[in-house]
């Protein structure tokens, strides 16, 4: 037998006012005159009641920035799963006599965002515990499983050597960045010491900055150029006397040439002998034999660096890799967008009412609603297979990622579970909280042609999110 237990009238009251409080509050919030433009969507929608709490202008189109990059991983973890793992293999077509291999090493990348030097270390390993303690060979690259593209067209023409515009590469190392420090030297007017890491030929150092007597305020400069072979990074300015070491992250050129090079030096460092060892791009031949197959971490954890500190470059390689599995290689950026296509057609969504033309948001031509993004939330919450891999993905507020530092001296800010997403004019705020009563709620708030700072932005924002989480529909204060 079912009961009906009848909500009293005192009950529904205090529920609409709760909700009539929450609504004026917004709306006060989003009077703002950085936003004085009108170009903001927002939607706050209950998980648990499937109704929307609040939503302002949720059909328009605005540009999504990193937000993008919910989607990216939405549909990573339904296409190629949590536990989807990236192979780095090496290959050769001589023969191991002892400890020796006689003929050409080749190394074939498949795309992983994540081989880091930790990772480099244990593939190098794998072929020194064979053992193969040295190679009478070529060293050979092996870039096939994606194209050669290595910027997203709609990017634009290539920026400059920032780390957030790395080259893509299915040959990749440490997000295809270089880290230089720069510290001040003994007496004002000496050179600063510059230090590159990873320091390999394939980086070298132009330096022409000065120590700066220690009262003397300094402006460092870098540039990476573009040498053909190498890439040279060029030091500028000054640096005070006084001035704790400095710490820049410069992308690379040429990922393929740049992971070999890296490659050969910890063969070397792992005391691994080389003889005949000039650097080369190839294909691996057919009936090559293979000798060592390194798995990278699972998906699931590549995810975390990807939407805690939205890194762009794991989007983008991620995009191509769902392109390579879905459609067979080369894995470009175009077949992973028929992908994310498909992923968005599965929630109802026609591709005339959207544009997503890259995996990362870095594209200004992007354009989602604000109802898509929370569409794309509600669906992975409801799809227990892939949503503890997602939120624990999202950054935590006033914990960890790029909103470490947001609402950490407010109450239950762990409770609310975030991506970013931020360009010039442009900021964003998308993922999930839980209420004061316990209601768990999937939100987004899209912000276009800004008239402030970043940082007043962004406290609109949490200025949301903390109305959110003290939402209480039976005692809202």
């Amino acid at each position: 037998m079912i009961y009906f237990v009848p909500v009293s009238l005192a009950q529904a009251g205090s529920t609409g006012d709760s909700v009539q409080r929450f609504h004026e509050a917004l709306d006060k919030i989003l009077a703002h005159s950085c936003l004085k433009s009108k170009g903001y969507g927002v939607e706050i929608y209950s998980l648990d009641r499937r109704e929307i709490l609040y939503q302002i202008r949720k059909d328009h189109l605005f540009v999504p920035a990193s937000n993008q990059k919910l989607i990216t991983t939405a549909a990573a973890l339904k296409y190629l799963g949590p536990d989807y793992r990236y192979s780095t293999r090496l290959f050769t077509t001589g023969r191991v006599e002892g400890d020796t291999l006689h003929g050409d090493l080749y190394i074939k990348g498949y795309g992983d965002p994540k081989l880091v030097s930790e990772q480099m270390w244990l593939l190098v390993n794998e072929l020194k515990n064979i053992p193969i303690h040295k190679v009478v060979g070529n060293i050979i690259a092996d870039d096939s499983f994606f194209d050669a593209l290595l910027r997203v067209k709609t990017w634009g023409r290539a920026g400059g050597a920032q780390a957030y515009n790395a080259p893509l590469g299915a040959l990749s190392f440490n997000f295809n960045t270089v880290t230089v420090y720069v510290s001040p030297g003994n007496r004002a007017g000496d050179k600063p010491q510059v230090v590159v890491e990873p320091d390999t030929p394939y980086t070298k150092v132009k330096n022409q900055s000065q120590t700066l007597p220690a009262k003397k305020r300094g402006r460092l400069i870098l540039n990476r150029l573009d040498r053909g072979d190498y890439d040279e990074i060029s030091v500028t300015g000054g640096i005070s006397k006084n001035s704790r070491r400095a710490r820049y992250y410069v992308n690379i050129t040429d990922p393929t040439r740049y992971t070999l090079s890296v490659f050969k030096d910890y063969l070397v460092r792992a005391g691994i002998q080389l003889v005949g060892d000039a650097l080369e791009r190839g294909t691996v031949p057919k009936g090559a034999r293979l000798l060592v197959n390194h798995e990278s971490e699972p998906l699931a954890l590549a995810l975390r660096g990807l939407n805690k500190f939205s890194n762009n470059l794991v989007a983008e390689q991620i995009l191509k890799t769902l392109g390579a599995e879905q459609f067979g290689p080369p894995g470009t950026t175009e077949n992973g967008l028929r992908l994310i296509s498909k992923y968005m057609r599965s929630l109802g969504f026609s591709q005339d009412q959207y544009r997503i033309v890259d995996g990362s948001g870095f594209s200004r031509q992007n354009r989602l609603t604000a109802n898509q993004i929370v569409s794309v939330l509600e669906h992975v919450h409801d799809d227990l297979s892939i949503y503890p891999e997602f939120i624990s993905a999202l950054g935590v507020m006033g914990l960890d990622g790029n909103v470490r530092k947001r609402m950490s001296k407010v109450a239950d800010s762990q409770k609310a579970r975030v991506k970013t997403g931020t360009l010039k004019s442009v900021s964003a705020l998308s993922g999930y909280f839980q209420s004061r009563d316990g209601e768990r709620f999937a939100f987004s708030i899209l912000m276009n042609d800004l008239k402030c700072r970043n940082g007043q932005a962004l406290d609109i924002q949490d200025k949301i999110v903390r109305e959110g989480l003290k939402f209480d529909r039976g005692s809202m204060e």
